[in-house]
C-alpha cells in the first residue's frame, strides 16, 4: 500500500531546497512558488506563483493547480496554454513526484515569452535598418527594378511616346501644307471649291486658270520686216 503522505513531505522538503527563496507554505499540503524568468527585460515584465493543493491519492492522481500573476501582465491566451501543457506534464508523470516538472515548465515557458519578444523587437529593428540602408543605397544606385515597377515605368514611357509621336505627325501635316500651291489646296479641299460658287453671282465667268498659261509667242513676219527697215534708217541719220 503507497504511503501518500510520506511520499508528499519527501517531495515538500525537496521543493524547500531547490527553491529557498520562491516557496511559501499556505497550509496542510498547500504551497506555491514564485517563478521568474531568467533574463530581465524592461517591455516584458512577468512574475508568475504556481498554487499547488495536494489531493488525497498524489501522486497518483494529479494536484489542483493554477497559475496566478503577481507581477506584469501575461496574455489569457498564454496562460490557457501553461495550464493545458500543466497538465499533460502531469499526466505523463502520474505516480511519481511531478511539482518540479511543472515548476520548470512554467519558467521554460516564462523564458520563451521574454525571449520570444525581445526577437521580434530586435526583428523589427534589423528589419527597419535594412530599409534605412536600401533608401540610401537607392540614392546612388537608382531604385531597385521589379516588375510591378518596370510594368508601371513602361505604361508611363509608352503614354509618353504616344503623345510625342502625335504632335510630330500634326507638325509634318502642318508643314506638309504650308508647302502646297494654291491649286494643290485649291483641289485637294473640294469643299473649298463649292464654297466659293456660292459667292458667284449669275452671269459671272469661271476662269480656267489653264487658258492664262504661257504658249510659245508667233511673230508675224511682216511686223519684222517693218522693224529692219526702220532700224536701217535710224543708222543712216
Amino acid at each position: 500500500m503507497t504511503d501518500y503522505a510520506e511520499e508528499r513531505q519527501m517531495e515538500l522538503e525537496a521543493l524547500e531546497s531547490i527553491y529557498p527563496d520562491e516557496y511559501e507554505a499556505l497550509g496542510e499540503g498547500e504551497f506555491r512558488i514564485t517563478i521568474y524568468p531568467d533574463e530581465e527585460d524592461d517591455e516584458v515584465q512577468c512574475g508568475l506563483s504556481l498554487h499547488v493543493t495536494y489531493t488525497p491519492n498524489y501522486p497518483d492522481e494529479l494536484p489542483e493547480f493554477e497559475i496566478n500573476v503577481i507581477d506584469g501582465s501575461l496574455p489569457d491566451s498564454l496562460k490557457a496554454k501553461m495550464m493545458a501543457d500543466l497538465k499533460t506534464a502531469g499526466e505523463e508523470s502520474l505516480g511519481m513526484a511531478m511539482i518540479f516538472t511543472m515548476a520548470s515548465l512554467v519558467k521554460e515557458e516564462l523564458n520563451e515569452l521574454v525571449l520570444g519578444t525581445k526577437r521580434v523587437r530586435e526583428e523589427a529593428e534589423e528589419e527597419k535598418q535594412r530599409k534605412l540602408e536600401e533608401i540610401e543605397m537607392a540614392k546612388f544606385n537608382g531604385t531597385k527594378v521589379t516588375i510591378d515597377r518596370f510594368l508601371e515605368w513602361k505604361k508611363g514611357f509608352d503614354k509618353e511616346m504616344e503623345a510625342l509621336e502625335d504632335q510630330a505627325k500634326l507638325a509634318r501635316a502642318k508643314e506638309l501644307k504650308n508647302k502646297l500651291t494654291g491649286r494643290q489646296l485649291f483641289e485637294q479641299d473640294k469643299s473649298l471649291a463649292s464654297s466659293d460658287d456660292k459667292y458667284m453671282e449669275e452671269g459671272d465667268i469661271s476662269v480656267d486658270a489653264a487658258q492664262f498659261e504661257k504658249e510659245p509667242r508667233i511673230v508675224d513676219q511682216d511686223d519684222d520686216d517693218k522693224d529692219a527697215v526702220w532700224k536701217r534708217f535710224g543708222n543712216e541719220d
